[in-house]
C-alpha cells in the first residue's frame, strides 16, 4: 500500500466512525461530500492526528474557520450537550 492510499483510507476511516456525519451540524452526507477538519486549527498549532480530526460538511468547516470548536457549535446551533459530549469523547 502507497502512502497516499494509506492515507486517504485512514481519512475515510475517520468519517466512517461518525457514520458519514458533520460533526458540527448534524447532518448525513456522502462520504465524498465531507472534508475533516481540524479541531484544534494548524494556524494555532493543531496537528495532522486521528483525536484532532472530525467530519464536518464544506460549509461548517468553511464557517468555523480557526474558531474554537464548542464557540462555533454554541453560535451556529446553540447549547447542543450531546453533540459536544460526542466531540469531546473523540478528542480527549
Amino acid at each position: 500500500m502507497t502512502a497516499p492510499e494509506a492515507k486517504r483510507l485512514w481519512r475515510r476511516a475517520i468519517k466512517e466512525h461518525f457514520d458519514c456525519t458533520c460533526s458540527y451540524c448534524g447532518e448525513t452526507y456522502e462520504i465524498n461530500e465531507l472534508t475533516l477538519d481540524h479541531v484544534k486549527p494548524r494556524s494555532s498549532g493543531g496537528e495532522d492526528l486521528a483525536s484532532n480530526l472530525l467530519p464536518a460538511c464544506r460549509r461548517c468547516n468553511q464557517d468555523k474557520g480557526s474558531k474554537h470548536w464548542q464557540t462555533f457549535i454554541r453560535q451556529q446551533i446553540g447549547y447542543y450537550p450531546i453533540r459536544e459530549h460526542l466531540i469531546k469523547n473523540h478528542i480527549q
